[in-house]
């Protein structure tokens, strides 16, 4: 298990005591919330799904996570901290299939209240600002598979070390957020070797509507993706040594961009049934390529998003469908180029497609029974599945503090 090493804070805070928004996840309240998720599931498909490889897109090259049968699809546990109204912390443990468990959330938090706005400092491990829709896809989610295209951009889940600085600021009916963040980098598409990813972050919200966007830089260097059909699945990228046993490797700049807006009908002033949603990720990557076999000049452009519709049809039931698409456009020159291709498995690429229907049921405010039906379409290879999720969300009232 890798614990990650929380770093000092040093800000101009002020003494207003914390207003709470919906996006700070720290009790509004000086004391300790206990905190629980887990989502179980049974998925039955015809063949092993593709989209666990995904093949075609330049990824790590293992096999992906277990997909099919009777798992923990991801559970965690954690603890969120207010010391007053200035200071507090969060820690979160978590689990994926037969995955090791492993630190998902350890960091610290410096916040100063104006009369107008909210700043919000934080540091240590934790999931960069990107909004409910494109930061909650697949983890926990109304939808048990993680979107194709958050497979594409982040491989699962973008988690990283550093130091991020937020606003936020109500103004009237409106809320307006941003966050500017520097990472270590090491989380795919980055390396461990490289530098420093900067982020940014804008939001909106009102009424019905919200909105954001966010993007990235990453300069991997030696960032390992694995040839010959490895088995087995892994959270990080294969080693680049000198001999390049096994392993494609990638060095240069790789840029991410995305984008998402949700309308809730429930929200708004004449309320609707209805929530609609739509998203989408780029992942640009320019650099070199080279395997023991040879090597190449590289660009590539990686386009994925989905639309989402959900009817609330009484207060406990809703059905939903999700349409996703996966597209790209590969460019290699140089000497081994088609090889290199080959090993990679780039040349089997085609766009690719999924589509589910669900239907969800809450018996109480931290359950939820939900039942999926779909069909993908991964490097020309169709499968069908359905799955059995309960998923549990449970936290206590704060306790401790004044």
């Amino acid at each position: 298990m890798r614990w990650a090493v929380l770093v000092g804070l040093a800000v101009c805070a002020g003494s207003a005591f914390a207003h709470g928004e919906v996006d700070d996840v720290l009790p509004t309240e000086p004391g300790v919330v206990f905190e629980a998720a887990a989502a179980l599931r049974h998925l039955s498909a015809d063949a092993v799904l593709p989209s666990a490889r995904l093949s075609g897109y330049l990824l790590q090259g293992d096999a992906g996570p277990a997909l099919r049968g009777t798992q923990l699809e991801h559970g965690t546990v954690g603890l969120a901290v207010r010391l007053d109204g200035t200071w507090g912390a969060q820690w979160v443990l978590g689990k994926h299939g037969s995955d090791p468990a492993h630190v998902e959330a350890a960091w610290l938090q410096a916040r100063h209240d104006t009369d107008d706005a909210t700043w919000l400092l934080s540091a240590g491990r934790q999931q960069p600002a990107m909004g409910a829709v494109l930061g909650g896809a697949g983890h926990l989610d109304r939808f048990g598979l993680v979107p194709l295209a958050v497979r594409m951009a982040v491989n699962d889940q973008w988690i990283d070390d550093g130091l991020q600085l937020g606003w936020r600021r109500d103004m009237g009916a409106s809320t307006w957020r941003a966050d500017a963040g520097l990472w270590r980098g090491q989380a795919f598409p980055g390396a461990a070797h490289g530098g420093a990813v900067p982020s940014l972050h804008a939001g909106w919200t009102q009424g019905p509507w919200a909105v954001d966007a966010v993007a990235a830089r990453f300069e991997p260097q030696g960032r390992g993706s694995a040839i010959g059909g490895t088995a087995g699945h892994s959270h990080s990228a294969p080693v680049c040594d000198a001999a390049l046993n096994k392993v494609v490797c990638f060095s240069g700049r790789s840029q991410l961009a995305a984008a998402s807006w949700r309308w809730s009908g429930l929200n708004a002033e004449q309320p609707w049934s209805v929530t609609l949603t739509a998203a989408g990720w780029l992942r640009h990557e320019t650099g070199a390529i080279e395997s023991a076999n040879g090597q190449a000049d590289y660009r590539g452009s990686n386009r994925g998003g989905w639309l989402e519709a959900l009817w609330h049809v009484r207060p406990q039931w809703e059905l939903g469908w999700r349409g996703e698409r996966l597209s790209a456009s590969h460019r290699l020159n140089g000497p081994g180029a088609s090889l290199l291709a080959s090993e990679t498995q780039l040349n089997a690429y085609t766009p690719s497609n999924r589509h589910t229907l669900m239907l969800g049921y809450s018996p109480a405010d931290w359950a939820d029974v939900r039942v999926e039906a779909g069909r993908e379409s991964v490097g020309g290879t169709r499968v069908s599945f359905a799955s059995v999720r309960l998923v549990f969300n449970y936290a206590t009232m704060p306790v401790g503090g004044r």
